[in-house]
């Protein structure tokens, strides 16, 4: 070939290239930026409108319906949803895979703007728009706790919010929890009614008063100056002086109706941590930053703090993201280590020498070559990366096990060491990249997987090719130049005895001839058992086997506990059910951290104070005594014992994108209560499956609410409207913002306001008066009937139709197995007309993938038929080596049988694509040289014998080398090198164990079958073939007779 022939004949260049590869590929790894998950784009963007005050059945009437009228418009959108609640609402436009979600932003952009016009005119602030970015989540939380006030600890957090957000990389930093500083403006309606004053005049002077105003310039002289009013306020007690009314040529001042406090916006949470209040900070990176790098500065900082900051002040980090990365990334990194040695082993045992050394270099050459173009293409060294090359890792060498083998042949055979190089090199170069094209043919179409899981999942089959295609550079340039520079033959005549490996290699292969020569006396009983065994298989698993999954399931690092309370409940009230919580997980040592959120929720669709979340932090798994998903099991079962009448979920972190719950149940229809109705019918009927854990459903029953009904015609007669009145009521109770006070960079709203003690009763409400015509005050009393009720809940809709969901997650079964018997319960439900359901969540993922799966595994199989139709110029040949892909699904269902798996339908499903690629390689090793036998003239019965004891000891090596490469994966056991310490069941081998037992099993089996059941088939195809040659020549004697 041309590329080999240009490489030894320049040698230099080749030797100062290997030394560009090694430098560069260190630079390249120590360089790129560290991850858990790939940084995946989520094609969600979400549209907020804030309207305080405002009942949901109103939201969704004037905000939220208009809105949705305009984005039905969009194209590329797969779904449209929206949650109307309490003065706000949240849409949310999930959008087709792929789509620039850049346009996508701009085009809601537009279609919010068209829906403007159809908005209140009262709306205090315009919607908000914006999209999802993973790459801006937390990648840490400082948790601020001591025996300090709330307003203290949020000082302290202060300061090391500016000094955080000067780290480079660093996007923000943002306090949660904490007194947020207020200035109050109480009135007393009492005076504020004696002394006649009008409502507008109270809220006008604060906010006139209070200005900053630039004025031009002038010019005077041969100066200029500015001119500015400078009367904002310097001081809160300075707006006790401003001037409201003149009530008889007297000047009302506003300290004569009311109190100025320099107080704080009332608290909506609350935080602790291990029981002690806190104030948490979060920090954000930029997008392609390197997360360990910003959290190592964000710990010096912390502790160039520590020494400034009270000593019995305590600041925990939590939620970690760069321990995460160190752990995981430390922890393939052991398995690839670990699985290099064992092939080394292995290459070493069989080859031996020089030879073996050269084999070798194949791996950290083709993964240094991968570091450098991964850098180039900007990619984040994470957990799919590093598990592509795991993966990867036992292909590595195969194709210089071919190449170096073949010089050493050649060298045997008296030529050059350089003539050997360049002659065995070309002898076997297409047949080397074939069976490198067949194995990217089985990985390509994964480059295509839509959606969000594909885009997580794509990383793998970019890696393994840019791999692959590294070590076939490495096998045909830099194996034949270090060959032909450093390769050496052993002296084989002064009697040296075998190897022990040698040895045991003809012992195993003299057991394997008479197998070889019953199984072609017995073609079809070899066929009929193999396709017995394949069909066996797969029974077996289908009665016996785990079932079938979407994603596998691993101990969690930590565990949300969820808790919704009924509707209305206050915040003290909700915090009594979290400190219940909070006392439940004391008694677990492995639990590192409780941290406790009263009021909040963690979700943009869960909002009030009677909604909380405690997170659990474990302490890594190799200190945890019992497993992390146990505990969550037995807290959630505790929890529900010692809190009844509240919903309680106990959730365990997931790795992988995100997917929707286990169980995910759509009902809709127009009439809200009656489809609150139906989820409650439905709940009671399949809260006893088995399995079954965390049901809930969305709907909010009726709110309790004092409804403020305006007399339109009373209200008209005194030149005044509903708006009016509405504002006046939303003033006295929730505030009105009129202005902000600046101290120095920080600026605190000033809001006008009824004091607490006077907004804390239906009688206190009925007090409240508007202005009339004149100005007097009228009670509100007098135009308006107030009463107590209850009005509809949060008001769920997908796609403009009102919908209520059931979710929930699973345990200790399978969820198709759960929404199977789900299914079976739902049948005896008579849904009135206009009313419907539909699994949704996971469920819908797992669908997806399957198909898409199922077109790549077919798309592979075409890929790699054509790959072989190429090189063999033949249609028969291609389909013998598919048969061992095929065969191959036998041995997966057996591993996964045997090691008590489920079928993930990812990791299976992409370990099955992976097999395809590996498996035809052992059976093009053996047809490929049974076809150059034949080409020499040797009968076709002793050419299948020959290739099959020829090319066992290369097939056996291959195929070991993958295996062994994935072992440390499959079983979870791996040597620890930084600690020196064997490390078993980590979660990195939890969740692609299943894919590896795939591999492994699957070409286990499939090498076995191949040096049996592919001579067969050749058997097979050439007796045929002389029949049918037979056939004629008898046909052509009859003619010529």
């Amino acid at each position: 070939m041309i590329i080999n022939t240009a490489a030894l004949k320049r040698q230099s260049t080749v030797m100062v290239l290997l030394v560009f590869i090694i430098i560069s590929g260190i630079v390249s790894y120590i360089g790129l930026p560290r991850e858990s998950d790939p940084d995946i784009t989520i094609p969600y963007i979400f549209v907020t409108t804030n309207f305080e005050g405002v009942a949901p059945e109103d939201m969704e009437t004037l905000v939220t319906m208009p809105i949705e009228r305009k984005l039905k418009g969009l194209s590329d959108t797969k779904e449209i949803s929206s949650i109307s609640d309490d003065g706000v609402s949240i849409i949310k436009v999930e959008f087709t895979p792929n789509v620039d979600i850049d346009d996508a932003l701009q085009k809601v952009r537009d279609k919010v703007d068209q829906a403007k016009p159809d908005l209140p005119n009262d709306l205090p602030d315009e919607p908000i728009i914006n999209e999802v970015n993973l790459s801006e989540q937390p990648i840490i939380n400082v948790v601020l706790s001591g025996p300090f006030s709330l307003k203290r600890l949020k000082v302290f957090a202060e300061d090391l919010e500016d000094r955080f957000e000067s780290v480079q990389g660093v996007l923000d930093a943002v306090i949660i929890g904490g007194l947020e500083r207020e200035i109050h403006v109480e009135f007393d309606m009492d005076r504020v009614a004696f002394y006649n004053i009008p409502l507008s005049n109270l809220l006008g002077s604060v906010k006139n008063a209070n200005v900053n105003t630039p004025g031009g310039s002038v010019e005077i002289g041969q100066a200029k100056y500015l001119v500015r009013v400078p009367e904002d306020f310097k001081h809160p007690d300075e707006i006790n002086n401003i001037i409201v009314y003149e009530n008889d040529g007297r000047p009302i001042y506003l300290r004569d109706i009311a109190t100025i406090r320099d107080h704080y916006k009332d608290p909506t949470s609350k935080s602790r941590i291990n029981g002690v209040r806190s104030v948490t900070i979060q920090v954000k990176k930029r997008a392609g930053e390197n997360i360990i790098e910003i959290t190592d500065s964000i710990k010096r900082i912390i502790k160039e703090e520590q020494e400034i900051l009270p000593p019995t002040l305590t600041i925990n980090v939590t939620s970690d993201q760069s321990e995460d990365i160190r752990l995981m990334v430390a922890d393939l990194q052991n398995n690839i280590i670990t699985g290099l040695l064992l092939v080394l082993i292995v290459v070493f045992a069989f080859i031996g020498g020089r030879s073996a050394l050269f084999v070798s270099l194949a791996i950290p050459l083709s993964m240094l070559i991968t570091f450098t173009v991964l850098d180039i293409f900007a990619y984040t060294l994470n957990m799919v990366v590093l598990f592509s090359l795991i993966l990867a890792l036992g292909m590595l060498v195969d194709n210089g096990i071919v190449v170096v083998e073949n010089i050493y042949r050649h060298m045997h055979m008296g030529k050059t060491r350089l003539q050997a190089a360049q002659d065995a090199t070309d002898e076997v170069a297409w047949p080397v990249i074939a069976s490198t094209l067949t194995t990217i043919g089985a990985f390509f179409p994964m480059v295509f997987w839509p959606g969000i899981m594909g885009e997580f999942m794509s990383y793998l089959p970019v890696t393994v090719i840019i791999a692959l295609v590294a070590s076939l550079f490495v096998a045909l340039v830099i194996n034949p130049v270090l060959s032909a520079k450093f390769q050496g033959i052993p002296n084989q005549k002064n009697g040296a005895k075998p190897s022990m490996v040698d040895r045991m290699m003809e012992s195993i292969k003299s057991a394997y001839r008479p197998i070889l020569e019953w199984s072609l006396n017995n073609r079809f009983k070899v066929l009929g058992m193999s396709v017995a065994f394949l069909m066996l298989s797969i029974l077996s698993f289908s009665i016996f086997g785990k079932g079938v999954e979407f994603l596998p399931a691993t101990e969690p690092k930590r565990a949300d506990v969820k808790i919704k309370a009924p509707i209305g409940t206050n915040l003290d009230a909700s915090d009594k059910y979290v400190r219940i919580v909070e006392e439940v997980a004391k008694d677990y040592p492995d639990i590192k951290y409780v941290i406790a959120n009263t009021g909040e929720s963690g979700a943009s669709d869960e909002i009030g104070t009677h909604y909380s979340l405690v997170k659990l932090d474990f302490l890594d798994i190799q200190e945890r005594s019992r497993p992390s998903s146990e505990i969550t099991n037995e807290i959630r079962d505790r929890l529900r014992n010692a809190i009844r009448g509240v919903e309680i979920q106990a959730e365990a972190e997931k790795m992988g994108p995100p997917t929707g719950k286990a169980i995910n149940l759509e009902i809709y229809g127009r009439d809200l209560r009656h489809l609150g109705k139906l989820a409650a019918s439905i709940k009671r009927a399949i809260k006893d499956v088995p399995g079954l854990v965390d049901l809930k459903d969305n709907y909010v029953a009726a709110k309790p609410e004092i409804r403020v009904d305006v007399d339109k015609e009373k209200a008209a007669l005194l030149g005044l409207d509903a708006n009016t009145i509405a504002q006046a009521v939303k003033t006295a109770i929730n505030g009105y913002k009129v202005g902000v006070y600046r101290e120095g960079k920080d600026e605190y709203d000033i809001v006008a306001k009824l004091p607490k003690e006077s907004r804390d009763s239906l009688d206190d409400i009925k007090r409240i008066t508007v202005s009339g015509p004149k100005g007097e005050p009228v009670p509100i009393t007098s135009l308006c009937d107030i009463s107590l009720g209850g009005g509809l809940g949060g008001i769920n809709r997908i796609d403009q139709k009102r919908v209520v969901t059931l979710s929930a997650d699973v345990s200790g079964r399978l969820a198709e197995e759960v929404i199977a018997d789900i299914e079976t319960k739902l049948t005896s439900f008579d849904f009135p007309r206009g009313y419907s359901y539909q699994f949704t969540g996971e469920q819908e993922e797992q669908q997806a993938a399957s198909e898409f799966l199922s077109k790549a595994f077919a798309t592979a199989l075409f890929l790699i038929f054509l790959v072989l139709v190429t090189q063999f110029n033949s249609t028969t040949t291609p389909f013998i080596i598919l048969t061992a892909v095929i065969l191959s699904l036998g041995g997966v269902m057996l591993g996964l049988l045997v090691t008590g798996t489920a079928f993930g339908v990812i990791m299976t499903g992409v370990g099955v694509l992976s097999l395809a690629g590996v498996v035809v390689n052992n059976a093009i090793v053996l047809i490929d040289y049974y076809e150059q036998l034949m080409r020499q003239g040797m009968a076709y019965r002793d050419a299948i014998v020959e290739a099959g004891l020829t090319r066992f000891r290369p097939v056996l090596l291959t195929a070991i080398t993958t295996v062994l490469g994935l072992i440390p994966m499959a079983t979870g056991v791996s040597f620890d090198f930084i600690n020196f310490r064997l490390d078993t069941g980590s979660e990195t081998s939890q969740w692609w164990g299943p894919m590896a037992v795939a591999v492994i099993f699957g070409l286990a089996i499939s090498t076995i079958l191949t040096l049996v059941v592919v001579p067969c088939l050749c058997s097979l195809k050439e007796s045929r073939k002389l029949k049918a040659e037979e056939r004629k020549s008898k046909d052509g004697q009859r003619q010529t007779i």
